[in-house]
């Protein structure tokens, strides 16, 4: 059992009696969200969520303990076990969308049920964050499913480069969509000072730029030590919604920034 199994069961969020006002909604009914940003400008959305059994939920945060496992990175479990709840609604959102004919199976599920993994380089521009279909869509502007690693050369202190192109996730099948939480700079000297976001096909701004404290950290004490960022609020993006991310390099070269954050979808479009 790691920290974000152990955090689950200390706050209650494993399924229980005391968490069944929270995790019993029936299909078409809202749900209240607060812990996340959906819309700019709107401190709380309401979002209707498909039901859920205790059995998914309990689940669901097996899965996540097991993918992002404390002995691995203690600050990356930590940050996925304290937003357990924005992710449980990012699911329930997904599912209702599709209309019931989906539910969270983590690797038990087939055709149309969910699944949860973190955001790959493939994802950006394929199928459930590029509905549309268009090309130039992947990381960097790369053709979409294109570009399979976070890594850019060429980055330009003061000039913003944008990291995920605006593009539309999915409003059909197969549906899907994520939550970003933060990121992490995986080269000896971190160059992000800040991201911003653009949501929702508003314009760039409308999304305040985050600064990112890692810059501040030069050194390392070993080579495989990592900076980690956080997001002030994770940030959902649902089915049929634009979004982009942008970049502002305090430093010239090269950079392995990668988001944080988990891509939730129907298994019959996912690949390898």
């Amino acid at each position: 059992m790691g920290t974000v199994m152990k955090f689950a069961r200390e706050q209650g969020d494993l399924y229980n009696k005391a968490s069944k006002a929270f995790y019993d909604l029936a299909a078409n009914q809202t749900l209240q969200v607060t812990s996340a940003l959906i819309s700019p400008g709107k401190v709380s959305v309401n979002q209707a969520v498909a039901a859920m059994t205790g059995n998914q939920v309990n689940a669901l945060i097996a899965k996540l303990d097991s993918i992002y496992r404390s002995d691995v990175s203690n600050p990356i479990a930590d940050m996925i076990a304290e937003e357990i709840r924005s992710i449980i609604a990012l699911v329930r959102i997904i599912a209702q969308a599709a209309q019931g004919s989906s539910e969270f199976a983590g690797i038990l599920a087939s055709g149309q049920q969910l699944d949860v993994w973190p955001l790959r380089p493939k994802d950006v521009g394929g199928v459930y964050l590029n509905g549309a279909g268009t090309g130039s869509k992947g990381l960097y502007g790369g053709a979409s499913a294109g570009v399979f690693s976070w890594y850019q050369t060429g980055l330009v202190a003061g000039s913003a480069s944008t990291i995920i192109p605006t593009q539309t996730t999915s409003g059909q099948s197969p549906y899907g969509g994520l939550i970003i939480l933060g990121a992490m700079e995986k080269t000896y000297t971190p160059k992000i000072e800040s991201i911003s976001l653009v949501l929702q096909g508003q314009p760039s701004g409308t999304v305040p730029a985050q600064p990112c404290a890692m810059t501040s950290k030069r050194t390392f004490g070993e080579d495989n030590d990592i900076s980690i960022f956080r997001l002030e609020k994770p940030v959902i993006i649902t089915q049929n919604e634009s979004f982009g991310v942008t970049i502002m390099p305090n430093i010239s070269g090269a950079t392995n920034f990668e988001l944080i954050a988990v891509m939730c979808g129907q298994v019959q479009s996912k690949v390898l």
